[in-house]
């Protein structure tokens, strides 16, 4: 049972079952962050509650730069594991005051639609760097640059999601 996993993790292995597998991981542990700050009481206050934002070009550019260096972080796929919990913890944090404040149904239309692009090319990401990271310690260093040319149009529609998403939140 534990070697499905780990072959889970192996580049040569179908790769919708490890996708599929992270994304059903992934999408656990946020709810399990966010059924803890919705139910903790922890995040029980108004203060929380941030303003929108001006939109434009300039607030393009800024959701764009923020973005692109999250996405170039998990380059550094040998601390991806710390990288991870961080950004779920800080996705999770304000998608919980959301809904604790606003509810779950008007959080949802908060989030589209660019949050809908944004949080599964955040999960899309991880995956790739928890990927190479599994290649570095399990398969060693030369399997480095095979696996990412492997996946090299994943990381590149992965950047172009975050131009996208950028521009609809910035705009729209």
């Amino acid at each position: 049972m534990g070697g499905i996993l780990i072959d889970t993790l192996d580049v040569n292995i179908n790769i919708k079952k490890r996708v599929i597998l992270f994304f059903v991981v992934s999408i656990f542990i946020f709810l399990i962050l966010f059924l803890f700050y919705q139910y903790s009481g922890i995040l029980q206050t108004e203060e929380l509650v941030s303003t929108p934002p001006v939109k434009g070009i300039e607030y393009v550019e800024a959701i764009f730069v923020n973005n692109l260096l999250n996405y170039l972080q998990y380059l550094f796929f040998p601390v991806a594991p710390a990288l991870i919990i961080k950004d779920d913890i800080l996705l999770s944090v304000p998608i919980a005051q959301s809904a604790i404040n606003f509810g779950v149904i008007q959080t949802l239309k908060n989030l589209f639609p660019h949050g809908f692009l944004e949080i599964p090319n955040i999960l899309c990401f991880q995956f790739l760097s928890i990927t190479m990271f599994y290649q570095l310690f399990f398969k060693g260093w030369k399997t480095l640059v095979p696996t990412f040319m492997k996946l090299r149009k994943v990381y590149l529609a992965s950047l172009l999601v975050i131009l996208i998403a950028a521009i609809v939140e910035g705009v729209f």
